[in-house]
C-alpha cells in the first residue's frame, strides 16, 4: 500500500457548491480506481492524503499537478504502509474554515501559515497527524 501527503494552493477560492461537486466527482474515481483517503481545505489551501495501490497513487498525483485548479502542488511525505488509514472513505473532506476543529486537542494551526507548504514540508509527520485526527472512531472523525 502506498500513501502520498501534498498541499497545494487553489488558483481560485472554492465556494461550497464547486467544493461539493469536486468531492462528488473525485470520490466516483477514486472508488473505481480503490484509492481511499482525506482532503482538507481551508481558504484556497489543500492537504490531501491518498493512499492505494502505488502506481494508482502516483498517476491521480501527476493528474492533480496538471490540473488548472490547483497550483504550487509539493509532495509533503510518500511511503508505503501496511494499511490504509482511511480504508472506508474514497475522500474523506473538512473544511477547515469550522472554528469548532480549532478545538480539537491537537488541531494543527500550519493552513493558516503564509507559506503552508514551506510549514509542511518542516514537519511531514505533523501533517500526517493533523489528517489523523479526522479518521473515523478517532476524536473529529466522522
Amino acid at each position: 500500500m502506498h500513501q502520498v501527503i501534498y498541499v497545494s494552493a487553489a488558483t481560485q477560492l472554492f465556494s461550497k457548491a464547486e467544493l461539493l461537486q469536486l468531492l462528488t466527482l473525485v470520490r466516483e474515481k477514486n472508488q473505481r480506481l480503490a484509492v481511499t483517503g482525506m482532503l482538507l481545505y481551508k481558504d484556497g489551501d489543500f492537504i490531501q492524503l491518498l493512499e492505494g495501490e502505488e502506481s494508482v497513487v502516483k498517476q491521480v498525483l501527476d493528474k492533480i499537478k496538471v490540473d488548472r485548479r490547483h497550483r504550487y502542488v509539493t509532495v509533503i511525505l510518500q511511503n508505503d504502509v501496511e494499511s490504509r488509514l482511511f480504508p472506508d472513505w474514497s475522500m474523506g473532506f473538512r473544511d477547515l474554515s469550522d472554528p469548532g476543529l480549532q478545538e480539537i486537542p491537537g488541531f494543527s494551526n500550519f493552513l493558516n501559515a503564509s507559506q503552508p507548504s514551506e510549514y509542511a514540508l518542516n514537519d511531514p509527520n505533523g501533517c500526517l497527524e493533523l489528517l489523523s485526527m479526522f479518521k473515523p472512531n478517532s476524536r473529529g472523525g466522522n
